[in-house]
């Protein structure tokens, strides 16, 4: 017995007055042209919807799509997401020019479970229905389609409409199940309000589940909605799974907020992007490609004029695949593996289509082997190749964890676990980056630390900000504390604050160097509180290396810059600190006057000290007073 629960979407697809919709009336009951002008011109032109119960218990969804060349973008958009064909060919007129486009996009989207209805049998004799139906096998050869069964059928009569009810029997056992693990996915094919629901979206649910009160994302305008209802057949339910034809009542958007080609989804989980990675492969009777060809690009229910940049070839001829990179003038919802339909920009016929490789590439130069081969990776490698790959593209910036669950999906974690375990990736303050560009990382740290060091050979160090904009535009700075914080238990960098050195934490200086920074560190000490400002003292000490000399000394905490102007000896400013905290002991301010008299020093270097000590958290300023700061809390 065939799985109730299973959930399957019958697309249609054929010429203009075939007899489509006419068929999945006499299979359903339900007339899908619903619009007055498809009523009185006798063609569908949207898209239609009918449910069709078969005996087994089983429902299946059907998606009737219009036949008219004009109207192939709506059946593009009926098309994506269905699992079976019902490709439908009138007897009396045999394959037309759109059954052979029809057939082209069915091929191309990868659907490889349908059936043939040869209809209209009851306006042709016996051989002229056996000829069309010859016809049919014959036009399906080499096709996703060939070898399916070909049903003689009238609607008018009902003959071999019980033969199609048994065909899609077998046919809904055999059909694939959709995943309901992933995030939910929903491209919108249809937008109306409805009296009492108001917004209501529907469409073919192609991953996850969609539930009353969840938060769905409005891609790719990126604004949110909550959902009111969720109804499944015209019936509500608790939960819409994937595969299912799907109608989504929303709470805080209007019917004009949304449109088809729009994708409902959890928010941020899905990929809007301006630029495809594609495997393309040419139809049959297309017209030469050549590089930079100007295509509509048709995903789901959405598309966007693009241009088909040809990556390692020159032109792309009728039956050719190639890897192309798709640089689309408006942005697409799009994930890995997802199959698209490109046609031509004028006139518009379909001429080719693709698997999408990467949703998110970079730009990438024209015939370049490592791009070539990094783009063959992504499509055909095993998980774990792929993920080394993608994490290696990184550089030393490496991947945001969380983000390599997006990327490459649910089967990743696993995965990355036993990667991280043998050690062929490391994780780094949240970020993955291979064991080669957590090397290259530590290597590189090394030799700008070592160049910094010789061309300023009296400085302390180069500062971790400094040093993090040579490594890399994007490193994250938690990835450089974690690489320095590993140097610096190895012994091969030392870290004052902000500042790194290569070695100890002390610069080897010549003798006359040290002999001046010894005369500058005891002068100031035994100036006590009032020190010789800058220029004093380099007037008194003098020397080529003085101002050199005297920042090395700052930044290895030798001397403290009070001001650009004033120096002081560390030990001085910790008798100063000393008096400040034991003031606030018992009183609850510290007035410039007491700091004067307390200190020893006149305004001129009151003021400066107290505003170092603020800036320090000692004390904090409120109005003409200071009260204690945060360093004594």
């Amino acid at each position: 017995m065939p799985d109730p629960t299973k959930h399957v979407i019958l697309g249609t697809a054929g010429h203009i007055d075939h007899g489509k919709t006419e068929l999945i009336k006499a299979l359903t009951g339900v007339d899908t042209d619903r619009l007055r002008e498809e009523k009185d011109r006798g063609i569908s032109i949207e898209l239609g919807f009918a449910r069709l119960d078969l005996p087994s218990g089983n429902s299946v969804g059907v998606i009737d799509v219009p036949g008219h060349e004009r109207f192939v973008r709506t059946m593009l958009a009926g098309a994506a997401g269905i699992d079976l064909v019902l490709l439908v060919i009138a007897a009396d007129e045999g394959v037309m020019p759109q059954t052979r486009e029809h057939m082209d996009i069915i091929d191309l989207l990868g659907v490889e479970k349908g059936l043939v209805a040869v209809t209209k049998t009851d306006l042709v004799d016996a051989d002229q229905a056996e000829f069309a139906a010859e016809e049919a096998r014959e036009f399906l050869e080499g096709t996703s389609l060939e070898g399916v069964t070909i049903v003689p059928v009238s609607s008018v009569t009902r003959d071999g409409i019980d033969d199609i009810v048994a065909e899609l029997e077998k046919l809904v056992v055999e059909a694939a199940e959709r995943s309901s693990s992933g995030p939910a996915r929903l491209p919108v094919d249809r937008v109306f309000t409805l009296e009492g629901h108001g917004t209501i979206v529907t469409g073919t649910l192609w991953s996850g589940s969609i539930s009353p009160g969840d938060k769905l994302e409005i891609y790719p305008k990126g604004e949110t909605a909550r959902v009111r209802g969720v109804q499944v057949h015209d019936q509500a339910v608790e939960r819409a799974e994937a595969g299912q034809r799907t109608a989504v009542g929303l709470r805080g958007v209007s019917k004009d907020d949304l449109a088809r080609g729009d994708t409902l989804g959890k928010p941020g989980a899905l990929h809007v992007s301006s630029m495809l990675d594609v495997r393309l492969r040419m139809v049959r009777g297309a017209r030469t490609m050549t590089n930079r060809t100007r295509v509509h690009a048709h995903l789901g229910t959405s598309q966007a004029l693009a241009r088909v940049i040809l990556l390692e070839s020159e032109t792309l001829r009728a039956g050719d695949e190639s890897l192309v990179q798709l640089r689309l003038e408006t942005p697409l919802v799009a994930e890995k593996d997802d199959l698209l339909v490109i046609r031509s920009y004028s006139p518009m016929t379909t001429i080719a289509g693709g698997r999408v490789i990467d949703p998110t590439p970079r730009r990438h130069k024209r015939m370049k082997d490592d791009v070539l081969e990094s783009l063959e990776v992504l499509e055909s490698g095993g998980v774990d190749e792929v993920l080394l790959h993608t994490v290696g593209a990184a550089g030393i910036e490496g991947v945001v964890e969380a983000d390599i669950k997006r990327e490459l999906g649910d089967s990743s974690a696993e995965t990355l676990k036993a990667l991280l375990g043998d050690g062929r990736l490391v994780k780094v303050a949240g970020r993955v980056l291979t064991a080669e560009q957590h090397e290259a990382l530590l290597a590189r740290v090394r030799e700008l630390l070592t160049a910094f060091a010789d061309g300023a050979p009296l400085e302390w160090g180069m500062s971790a900000e400094e040093l993090r904009g040579k490594l890399a535009r994007n490193l994250d700075r938690g990835v450089l504390d974690a690489a320095l914080k590993s140097l610096e238990e190895a012994g091969e960098v030392s870290r004052r604050g902000d500042l790194v050195r290569l070695g100890g934490a002390e610069v080897d200086l010549s003798d006359a160097q040290s002999g001046l920074a010894a005369e500058l560190t005891d002068r100031l000490r035994a100036a006590g509180v009032n020190p010789p400002l800058l220029d004093e003292l380099r007037e008194e000490l003098g020397g080529k290396d003085f101002d050199a000399i005297v920042k090395l000394l700052a930044e290895s905490g030798r001397l403290v810059k009070v001001t650009t102007t004033m120096l002081y000896h560390p030990e001085i400013v910790e008798e100063v600190r000393g008096k400040i905290v034991a003031h606030f002991g018992g009183e609850e301010q510290l007035t410039v006057p007491i700091f004067k008299d307390m200190v020893g020093v006149t305004r001129k270097y009151a003021i400066p000290l107290l505003e170092y000590f603020d800036g320090e958290g000692t004390t904090m300023r409120s109005g003409n007073v200071r009260l204690k700061g945060r360093r004594q809390r």
